[in-house]
């Protein structure tokens, strides 16, 4: 990543300082959005015409792949071909997706294993799935990457699609980095009804397919999770839904997905049409997780003579899990603090500024598009107005105009008064005792709310500890409400929540029982950051680009490894003995995964660049314990797999700027330069310190970046005042941002 492409970036993403703490992989070229690249597509003629015969057959077909991109091109690719979708599969434009792995088992392209092409035919913008999308991914969600892309078959222009990333086990393991649990697709008529707990009921069938897909571990079959969750949910009532459901489901993320659906008017969805959704079971906090899908029906498009603008937000529709949560006032009112996040994130002219720009890249292509007319005689002054006005029959209403009515009526319904502080559980980095545990929590609140972690050590007695949101207390960046800190002394493992109270006298707690962790007579040594297709990085002792494991230490003494091992399988985590290795206190130790034991630092076994699971492990009374482990998902070449931050809980993909050794980096994707918000620096260039000058009247917190990505660090400027940065890293450019916006660039010689 260079500096021109972080700015060009900045135009077309709204993505601030929160929403960025999210995983997200890279887009990598597949998913660019700095152009609209075009895919070619060859196959047999009379593959094609069968495609063409049989549309609701899934059967894919080989064909050649090729992509075009500014300075970047790929052809010849082996992929299966087929046609995708529901309804969209009787339209004259048709949806399709590409497979990579069909014919070659594993293969990927750009780290992607198979591209779904939306043709959009409902919607004569073209930009409604990208826009909701890009707003979820501002709200923080784990939404799909989509850009827009040209497609041709047979050399035939096929016209304009919306290329949205697919749910498949490479999503969750870039998102949650764990083993991936179960993850299924919820098509219609998938209700949620009660069927009771025996697993096998929920295997049922509509139209030739399951109701409830499951995408991973197929071979299992294991619906006892699905089971479970539904079971917990029928057995709630509106008066204690939240705290039922807290052991089986993350209600918060739930919500947060709630609220995006009904500002962007999402109603082809799991609370009013039983489609289109994800259940994912996190195997790593045992909770099952909501996650929205297919949001080309958005901002204004119906077909039931339904206002969505103006919609209840406690009328959105009438199936269980909506109905049982959103029946409890506090589900409620953290509902309403959610719409308020996205109210600002929509903010007129930001918002709408965005969305232009989207337009303008897509402009030059849409005449070029033989199929868009075909099904509602949409023409180009259709796309250039949709933006602002509605097209008719089921398009009724503009993307601007709906947000603006749809923001104004959500602010009117929400329940007025204090939101109690929204406490999402609770996240414990390793489970060595000897040394420091990082403790992590996210907490919602409309001021700064006081966060206490109470913990009972097994066989002791309740203690607290205060996490704070500074930046500096393994917490991320400050003011991402993710509140962090360093528990230490518990060596029989403890029981534990969280309570958060705000500045109005209300509190939360999570999880609402107490949870239990488990730790061993282990330094609290963890994995940090990965890479596992070392091709330009960091050379090992032999002198080759071996791929490398970096361990941290959070503790304040070094930390022997004597008796621990690593390993890339679950099923022989006794792979590679760690004795005689140590890690320095508040430090980090690079090993390299170079398939022998020929030089110090070398382990026995190799990286899977296709991502594979990575264990930290020790033997205690004869059994094995894992005590950390991770999830590595498919890996381009010299990118690293990492925590967001030294030793924080989220895991990310650093984008050909791994950090063997250093601080980990980040990316910079999802900034805007901010109107008014300007500081004055210099020198510029500077050596090894500057000063910047703060002109407003509130202060700022201000973190450097490399032109690469890498956060080097965070300053605070008071306001109407000045501060000096003193720079310790290599020359080259310095991004320098607040609350999630470049401010400026600066040059260290």
């Amino acid at each position: 990543m260079r500096l021109p492409w972080i700015l060009a970036a900045a135009v077309l993403s709204l993505g601030g300082l929160w929403a960025q703490r999210l995983p997200h992989p890279p887009a990598n070229q597949l998913y660019r959005t700095d152009a609209v690249p075009r895919i070619d597509i060859s196959i047999p003629a009379d593959s094609l015409n069968a495609i063409w015969n049989n549309v609701t057959s899934d059967y894919e077909y080989h064909a050649q792949f090729a992509f075009t991109a500014p300075g970047f091109s790929v052809s010849g690719i082996e992929v299966g071909f087929r046609l995708r979708g529901n309804t969209s599969r009787q339209s004259a434009k048709k949806s399709f997706k590409i497979s990579f792995n069909s014919f070659t088992s594993g293969a990927r392209t750009q780290g992607v294993k198979d591209l779904n092409l939306n043709g959009e035919h409902n919607d004569p913008s073209i930009m409604r799935a990208r826009i909701a999308w890009e707003l979820a991914r501002d709200l923080g969600l784990p939404a799909p990457r989509v850009n827009h892309v040209r497609l041709f078959i047979n050399g035939q222009a096929y016209g304009l699609y919306a290329n949205v990333e697919h749910l498949n086990d490479d999503f969750v393991a870039h998102r949650f980095a764990r083993d991936p649990g179960n993850l299924y697709k919820c098509l219609y008529p998938a209700n949620l009804a009660n069927l009771g707990s025996s697993p096998g009921a929920y295997k049922l069938s509509s139209g030739g397919r399951r109701v409830y897909e499951l995408e991973t571990n197929k071979a299992a079959d294991d619906y006892s999770g699905l089971a479970r969750f539904v079971t917990a949910l029928h057995a709630t009532t509106s008066t204690q839904s939240l705290c039922a459901l807290d052991s089986v489901f993350q209600v918060n993320d739930y919500l947060k997905w709630l609220a995006w659906e009904i500002t962007t008017g999402h109603w082809d969805n799991h609370s009013f049409n039983q489609n289109n959704f994800y259940l994912y079971e996190d195997p790593a906090s045992g909770l099952m997780h909501f996650m929205s899908y297919d949001a080309d029906n958005t901002f204004g498009i119906d077909w039931f003579n339904i206002n969505w603008a103006t919609r209840g937000i406690t009328q959105f529709g009438t199936y269980p899990l909506y109905t049982k949560i959103i029946s409890n006032p506090a589900a409620q009112r953290r509902l309403g603090l959610f719409l308020s996040e996205l109210a600002d994130l929509t903010d007129p002219a930001a918002w709408t500024s965005r969305n232009q720009q989207i337009r303008a890249q897509l402009a030059p292509y849409v005449e070029e598009d033989p199929f868009r007319s075909l099904d509602y005689g949409y023409d180009s002054l259709d796309f250039w107005t949709a933006l602002d006005q509605a097209a008719g029959a089921h398009v009724k209403s503009g993307i601007h105009p709906f947000m603006a009515t749809r923001v104004a009526s959500s602010t009117v319904q929400i329940l007025q008064g204090n939101v109690e502080p929204i406490v999402f559980p609770p996240r414990i980095v390793g489970h060595g005792a000897l040394g420091s545990l990082p403790i992590q929590v996210e907490v919602w609140d409309e001021a700064t709310p006081t966060v206490t972690l109470h913990y009972e050590p097994f066989g002791g007695s309740w203690q607290s500890l205060v996490l704070w949101d500074d930046g500096g207390h393994f917490d991320e960046a400050s003011g991402d409400r993710l509140y962090g800190g360093l528990l230490t002394g518990v060596s029989n493992g403890f029981r534990y929540y969280v309570t958060a109270s705000d500045d109005q006298g209300a509190s939360t707690s999570a999880p609402c029982s107490p949870a239990s962790w488990t730790t061993y007579a282990a330094p609290n040594v963890v994995l940090n950051e990965v890479a596992s297709a070392n091709v330009n990085g960091p050379s090992a002792p032999n002198g080759a680009k071996e791929d490398w494991i970096e361990l941290a230490n959070p503790g304040s003494s070094a930390a022997s490894l004597n008796g621990l091992y690593l390993s890339d399988s679950k099923s022989n985590l006794g792979k590679a003995s760690l004795n005689g290795y140590s890690v320095p206190a508040g430090g980090r130790l690079v090993l390299w995964a170079a398939g022998s034991s020929s030089f110090n630092g070398a382990l026995p076994f190799k990286l899977d660049a296709l991502g594979e699971g990575l264990y930290l492990s020790k033997q205690v009374s004869g059994q094995w314990v894992v005590l950390d482990e991770v999830r590595l998902p498919p890996l381009m070449e010299d990118q690293s797999f990492g925590r967001r931050a030294d030793l924080s809980y989220t895991w990310s993909v650093f984008d050909q700027h791994a950090s063997p050794n250093a601080p980990n980096a980040g990316s910079l994707g999802g900034l805007i330069e901010p109107e008014g918000l300007r500081l004055v620096g210099f020198p510029n260039p500077f050596s090894d310190q500057f000063t910047l000058r703060n002109p407003f009247s509130e202060p700022i917190v201000v973190e450097v970046y490399t032109s690469l990505g890498q956060r080097l660090g965070q300053f605070r400027v008071e306001a109407a005042s000045e501060a000096t940065w003193r720079d310790e890293g290599p020359a080259g450019m310095r991004i320098f941002t607040a609350q999630g916006q470049v401010l400026q660039a600066f040059k260290r010689d």
